[in-house]
């Protein structure tokens, strides 16, 4: 079992009765998220996408999952990402702070695995979705471990590595709705040897500037590797606008928190979530706080 799943596991049974958890495995990940239900994606308006299925979000398998909270912690979790989101969404638009260039790019990473980005790479693009204004594209650009992909179901579906080895055009067609308005999912598609390369090429670069330019109130939510154990986040760092820096309390050492915003470098808007922290006095509940770098500062 990996940390990322003992996390959430922990996170699960914490400050309340056990909820049933499974592990995140071959064997049950296709029913997490009950995805090819037998509606056409034009039941909703949908007319570009080519898979002809919409993702339908089963809460109850993803909470067992552990990729949503436990609904003993469902409003707390929600209130902290509300807490989150709103720097980031005021980055995109310049609202009472300065417009962050490429805001609505937002690179959702960690120094090292196990730290829970895909939770919170999950967690803040629901959160983004419910904006009366917005729309969140959910970007599996994990291509070595596709999680959100396998989560989700699509796994086997063509996303942005076909998107970048072919046409260009296909993109908006192989976004995949959800039935939850306002928030779609591009999977990784097959896997490639020389992803990194692709990854890095002119193709990637047209790709993102077109998923940010084509819908003004689109924000892009890249769901990426741990910075310091490959080479396809710093890459894809240098696409995004705003990044999204998950540190598991008690956990990630202060040398690799540094070492990763020392990769990012200065002129980069970093957004440090700070997971799993359990509240003072001994509640046994897990909190997410929320911390911002400016350029050219260096972590407390």
């Amino acid at each position: 079992m990996s940390k990322i799943q003992k996390a959430l596991q922990r996170l699960q049974s914490s400050g309340g009765p056990p909820a049933h958890s499974q592990a995140i495995n071959a064997e049950n990940v296709a029913n997490v998220a009950a995805i090819t239900v037998g509606r056409k994606a034009e039941a909703l308006g949908i007319t570009e996408n080519i898979h002809g299925v919409v993702i339908k979000l089963d809460h109850a398998a993803l909470r067992d999952a552990g990729l949503i909270a436990p609904e003993y912690h469902e409003q707390l979790l929600a209130d902290q990402y509300r807490d989150i989101k709103r720097p980031l969404i005021a980055n995109v638009f310049g609202k009472r702070v300065a417009k962050v260039e490429d805001g609505n790019l937002i690179m959702v990473t960690s120094a090292i695995p196990g730290e829970g980005k895909t939770f919170t790479s999950l967690n803040l693009a629901i959160s983004i979705a419910q904006e009366q204004d917005l729309t969140v594209l959910l970007v599996d650009a994990d291509v070595a471990k596709p999680h959100v992909s396998d989560v989700f179901g699509v796994g086997d579906m063509a996303g942005l590595l076909d998107v970048l080895e072919d046409s260009m055009e296909r993109q908006e067609a192989l976004i995949v709705p959800t039935d939850m308005p306002g928030l779609s999912v591009l999977p990784a598609g097959a896997p490639r040897p020389n992803a990194t390369e692709m990854l890095s090429g002119s193709k990637m670069e047209n790709l993102v500037r077109q998923l940010s330019t084509q819908n003004p109130h689109r924000i892009v939510v890249f769901d990426t590797p741990p910075l310091l154990r490959t080479s396809e986040s710093k890459v894809l760092a240098n696409l995004a606008g705003q990044i999204v820096l998950v540190v598991k309390a008690e956990s990630t050492t202060q040398g690799a928190v540094g070492e990763a915003l020392h990769v990012l470098g200065s002129n980069k808007a970093v957004n440090l979530v700070l997971n799993q922290s359990r509240r003072a006095g001994g509640s046994g509940q897990y909190e997410y706080g929320y911390g911002y770098r400016e350029s050219g500062q260096a972590p407390h």
